[in-house]
């Protein structure tokens, strides 16, 4: 049995492994998502190492050749990491010390693991929310393009009872620009979120060593330099919060158009249909189609809250400097963004094919949504609203009277 310490910090093999499953968790099954943004920094701090004289020439183009073979192997799905490891900062330095010998050892100078996490997650963060923008400004072009081609007159609905005319037109709109009013924070939270955390080390920074942090922030495009290392520190977890907190607006957009097509596309109503390319089947009722991508669509918008208030559960609690619960914020937090990442798409693939049923809208444009407009007609005429609403509801009560009397 190979007895020899796996983890940068351990000296002897006594660690029980209880504890390791324990502590390590699932985080280095997460790492291989986020091995190639740990390579970018990795790439980044080794040019400032040579910057300040730590590397020679030759030993930064040793290191980024070996950066660049496990960019190869991971993209293969031949660069794993160990629970032994416990995590990819390990497993890339371990392997670039293997087959690169002294100069793999030096890649840590001036970086704590905890470094490395924040600005591997700091460079996905942008990632994701440049790529939210992008789906959610997607979502909001379908609803548009959906809304220029239907104006088919349909009920509006208060309290889950018929309320006044209203289109689809104005409905499909209505998500439109709802979904329009999510970009401004997200860019707002971009802007955050792009500050480069790497050099803060374990939260203290480095006193002995004057860092060039500017060349790091140069290297991976950052806006700016998080200056102060301690609140680098605090950013874990707090950053993650808030990149979920600005995809959240979108998810309860999509949980509630999901909400309004179940509702729409029951057979009491009929409005709107999908294909059965977009429903499934009953196991026992052959004559059934279930809408169920909207009722997933439904729940994923409470299951992503869900993980939102896990981060801020784990960390609210947490004072300044590290503490190991963040390394919990990591699995919620990449699972709410492949939700919302996920759920977008659903929605941009199903709006433009929904089916609208006219015959079944126009149907259900019965008299009673119009009473309202009928107050309106005599307030234009002079009469105060209040006894115009008097009187049209004397009105209308009678002939529903006289309605249920002739049944």
């Amino acid at each position: 049995m190979n007895t020899t310490p796996k983890k940068v910090w351990q000296t002897d093999s006594s660690l029980h492994p209880k504890i390791e499953q324990y502590t390590v968790g699932s985080d280095y099954l997460l790492d291989q998502t986020l091995i190639p943004y740990d390579l970018r920094a990795s790439a980044a701090h080794a040019h400032m190492l040579k910057e300040m004289g730590i590397l020679t020439n030759k030993e930064l183009e040793t290191l980024l050749k070996g950066l660049r073979e496990i960019e190869t192997l991971w993209r293969k799905g031949e660069f794993s990491i160990s629970q032994s490891q416990e995590d990819g900062h390990t497993a890339i330095e371990q392997y670039l010390t293997e087959h690169y010998g002294e100069v793999g050892k030096k890649l840590h100078t001036a970086r704590s693991r905890n470094d490395q996490v924040l600005v591997m997650l700091r460079l996905y963060m942008k990632e994701v929310l440049t790529k939210a923008i992008d789906l959610t400004s997607k979502v909001r072009t379908v609803f548009k393009e959906r809304a220029k081609k239907d104006n088919s007159p349909m009920p509006g609905f208060t309290h889950m009872q018929k309320a006044m005319p209203t289109t689809t037109n104005m409905w499909f709109s209505s998500y439109a620009d709802a979904f329009a009013d999510t970009l401004p924070l997200l860019k707002s939270t971009l802007r955050i979120i792009d500050q480069n955390p790497l050099g803060s080390a374990s939260g203290f920074g480095i006193r002995n060593l004057k860092l060039k942090r500017s060349v790091t922030t140069n290297y991976l495009g950052f806006a700016k330099t998080q200056q102060n290392p301690m609140y680098c520190g605090m950013s874990r977890g707090y950053f993650e919060e808030l990149t979920l907190s600005a995809l959240s607006p979108a998810m309860l957009l999509a949980g509630k158009f999901a909400s309004d097509m179940l509702l729409f596309s029951m057979d009491a109503f009929g409005f709107f249909s999908l294909s059965q390319q977009f429903t499934t089947g009953s196991s026992i009722m052959p004559q059934k189609r279930n809408y169920d991508v909207y009722e997933i669509m439904r729940g994923n918008g409470r299951v992503f809250e869900a993980k939102r208030r896990e981060i801020r559960d784990i960390i609210a609690s947490l004072g300044s400097g590290y503490h190991r619960d963040f390394q919990l914020t990591k699995k919620p937090f990449l699972e709410g963004v492949a939700l919302f990442e996920e759920t977008m798409g659903i929605l941009a693939l199903t709006i433009p094919r929904i089916k609208t049923h006219h015959e079944r809208l126009a149907h259900a444009m019965t008299d009673d949504l119009f009473v309202t407009e009928q107050v309106y007609e005599r307030v234009k005429r002079g009469e105060s609203f209040r006894d115009a609403y008097r009187a049209v509801k004397k009105q209308w009560e009678q002939q529903r009277n006289a309605h249920k009397k002739a049944e």
